[in-house]
């Protein structure tokens, strides 16, 4: 226990006899970081709509919707994500938008989430500005339900647009808090490595308990003069005064 706490001393005088070194290296860490992300890596932003699947409007009618039916319709959001995500939707999306964006390009940028237990689902659009997210995926969201009346004819399934897609001025990425942290970690990291360096290099011994550890008497300090000292000394002023009298 004795042992632990020695250790825990030692770093805690560490950490203070470095706390400057420690301290600048996590700044500029930060600034680092942050200045790489503004200048290299663009901002993205994101637009969402809500959709829901439901049953015909004839089947409604007819009779209560049951739980297998909702069920039904929460597992058809899975082919839906596979229709929206497909091809033949987005080679549509990408020649109604001239080309603007290929069909790899889009395919990265579309996410498409179900809520749990539900028949809402989520599709969004990640691209560098928020009017070409917003616009994108309007255009997938408008081929996507004609993609979905050619195969089943309007007969069997509905698709509600609960909330269209958002315009959001917000970038989603990279986030300034991340990369903030990221460098601060950098930072720290490398003055730890840099402590230890300066530490594991350093013979000199500088604390009298460590001479008592190891069985040694100490029998005094010889203290560095600064050159203000070393200027003021009797020793420099005699030798001074040896060579004015020489001259006279």
């Amino acid at each position: 226990m004795q042992q632990e706490e020695i250790s825990l001393k030692d770093l805690w005088k560490l950490f203070t006899k470095h706390a400057f070194k420690i301290f600048t290296l996590m700044v500029s860490g930060i600034i680092i970081s942050i200045g790489f992300m503004i200048l290299f890596i663009s901002p993205n932003y994101r637009s969402t709509a809500q959709l829901l699947v439901n049953q015909s409007e004839e089947r409604m009618g007819q009779t209560p919707i049951q739980y297998s039916e909702l069920q039904a319709n929460s597992q058809l959001i899975n082919t839906y994500r596979d229709i929206i995500t497909g091809d033949s939707v987005l080679n549509k999306v990408s020649d109604d938008m001239n080309k603007a964006y290929s069909v790899p390009d889009l395919k990265k940028s579309i996410t498409v989430e179900q809520s749990p237990n539900s028949q809402a689902f989520y599709v969004s659009v990640q691209l560098e500005s928020p009017q070409a997210a917003q616009d994108v995926l309007y255009k997938v969201i408008t081929v996507f339900e004609e993609t979905v009346s050619d195969i089943y004819g309007g007969e069997e399934t509905n698709i509600f647009i609960l909330s269209p897609a958002s315009y959001n001025p917000n970038r989603v990425s990279p986030s300034l808090p991340i990369y903030a942290i990221i460098g601060a970690l950098m930072g720290l990291a490398l003055a730890v490595l840099l402590i230890l360096l300066l530490e594991i290099s350093d013979t000199t011994v500088k604390e009298d308990e460590f001479m008592a550890s190891l069985g040694i008497n100490d029998l005094g300090h010889i203290y560095e003069l600064s050159n203000k000292e070393v200027k003021g000394s009797r020793i420099v002023n005699h030798n001074s005064q040896k060579r004015t009298r020489k001259k006279v």
